[in-house]
């Protein structure tokens, strides 16, 4: 297929000029972003594998590497989302032309709503687990999530039962899918009380003492969130026919995609490249800024920097790790106070 398409383009900006619309053709630019964005997401996806394959490295293990995978999993389905919305790309002939699919399915339940719900979760899991001493396990835990995950795909379920002219529509003249307000609404009010929760207790740990580094990273996590939503607000809902409009929509993909790999790799940057160049090096260190912090016993390190060494070994030896960190997929914390188990 020849992109852009001169005829179907030239066809949609006469269509909008009969409707007094004000068209930009699809050109090179949305060609671009396309190769930008899909090779941004590839490199961060082979991250991703790495991620999977080294989550046991405890720095790494400390960043509950499979909610963050998850996270990003989700963030593919929205950039998918974003780039047929958008209006990036051509529609017409192609199964891209089910907006319920792809504008409503891929971008915002799987996409967006996902991923700013796998992010609440894992600031949940810091607050009540270093908070309020809680484990993040059992039905007591897992049933709000339960129920709100439930809640977002109820809202799919509803505007895909009611047809394509209330909830996302092909528009075959213009070659693009028109969102109705009130699933752009709902879409909002969702993300706004998602993220003013990740928020509220990002707030509630502020005082926590910690080794890693967890509430600077949620500050940032919801500066970048808001960044986005704030951005998405604003030209969503001003600029409702921002697809029309070249600029418009190549910053608001742009926006999206700079703010999921800032996070991304804000989180899990460092432990993944100390994983792969200076596994040893960094480990002892990490583990040396545990015992100077005095968290030794929460996640049962060697007594002193000193005696490290001789756990790794043995810990090697039996091909397990040698302390469990907390938000790990088979972590589990002994302490007095704390024992959960997650993921």
């Amino acid at each position: 297929m020849v992109f852009p398409n001169v005829e179907l383009e030239n066809s949609r900006v006469l269509v909008a000029e009969k409707m007094g619309l004000k068209l930009d053709p699809r050109n090179k630019s949305d060609l671009a972003v396309v190769v930008l964005v899909s090779t941004i997401y590839s490199i961060d996806l082979i991250s991703a594998v790495f991620v999977i394959l080294f989550r046991k490295y405890p720095p790494l293990r400390s960043k509950c590497p499979l909610t963050m995978v998850a996270m990003f999993t989700a963030s593919i389905f929205w950039l998918i989302g974003d780039l047929q919305t958008n209006g990036h790309v051509t529609l017409r002939g192609s199964t891209l032309t089910d907006c319920r699919v792809w504008s409503l399915w891929s971008q915002v339940v799987l996409g967006v709503f996902c991923s700013t719900t796998l992010l609440a979760v894992r600031s949940y899991i810091f607050y009540r687990v270093f908070t309020q001493n809680l484990p993040a396990k059992g039905l007591q835990f897992l049933l709000p999530l339960i129920v709100y995950f439930s809640c977002l795909f109820i809202i799919g379920i509803v505007f895909t039962a009611v047809g394509p002219s209330r909830s996302a529509e092909y528009v075959p003249a213009l070659d693009l899918c028109s969102l109705t307000h009130a699933l752009k609404v709902t879409t909002f009010v969702v993300l706004w009380i998602t993220d003013v929760f990740t928020c509220l207790i990002t707030w509630k740990t502020r005082n926590i003492k910690s080794s890693f580094r967890e509430v600077w990273e949620m500050c940032v996590t919801c500066l970048i969130v808001f960044i986005a939503l704030i951005t998405n607000t604003i030209i969503r809902f001003k600029h409702p026919l921002y697809p029309l409009n070249r600029h418009f929509r190549i910053a608001l993909t742009l926006v999206d995609a700079a703010c999921i790999n800032v996070l991304w790799w804000w989180i899990m940057a460092k432990p993944l490249y100390c994983r792969i160049f200076r596994r040893a090096e960094y480990l002892q260190e990490w583990t040396d800024k545990l015992c100077r912090d005095g968290m030794q016993r929460e996640y049962q390190v060697a007594a002193s920097p000193g005696d490290y060494q001789k756990q790794e070994a043995e810990s090697l030896q039996a091909s397990e790790p040698p302390y469990n960190p907390h938000y790990d997929a088979d972590a589990q914390y002994s302490s007095s106070r704390v024992s959960f188990r997650y993921n």
